[in-house]
């Protein structure tokens, strides 16, 4: 066990220590798919909003911040590495809102496989049905908003 929180300690101190703010990086925006270790407000859209004293946020944020965290999650801090804006939530997003710059379709309990598959198999199911499939059908509605050509995307201006 000390071992693995030493490679762990290690390997963040290697990612980190190679990425500054001061330095011109490649990356431009951030679009995440995952589940609740990044999702930033999706799941809480979906269920009853945390309560006023929860816990969800109350280090960094000081208010529930829609996060399974009481402060910022690791996406959160790689957006920050890389000079990006925290990436919203997909769900939390408005309608003229800016996503040039990303946004996260992470949604806690999601799974890779898709709903159907555990029904069909008569495996347990999970607790949310926003798979993997439904977080990428949620990426190509947002895609023609940012990408100006079928090939893809282009470098922001």
């Amino acid at each position: 066990m000390k071992i693995f929180i030493f490679f762990s300690i290690t390997l963040t101190c290697v990612f980190f220590g190679n990425v500054s703010n001061a330095n011109p990086l490649p990356y431009e925006a951030i679009f995440n798919f995952a589940d609740s270790i990044s999702d930033t407000g999706n799941a809480d859209k979906t269920h009853p909003p945390f309560p006023n004293n929860s816990p969800y946020g109350s280090t960094y944020f000081k208010h529930p911040a829609g996060r399974m965290s009481d402060g910022r999650l690791i996406i959160d801090f790689i957006a920050e590495a890389y000079g990006l804006p925290f990436v919203p939530a997909y769900l939390n997003l408005t309608k003229d809102q800016d996503i040039k710059k990303g946004v996260n379709f992470a949604f806690a309990g999601s799974t890779a496989l898709d709903f159907k598959y555990f029904i069909r198999n008569g495996v347990d199911k999970p607790a949310t049905d926003k798979s993997l499939s439904i977080q990428l059908g949620w990426f190509k509605t947002i895609k023609p908003s940012i990408c100006k050509s079928k090939e893809g995307f282009t470098k922001a201006p």
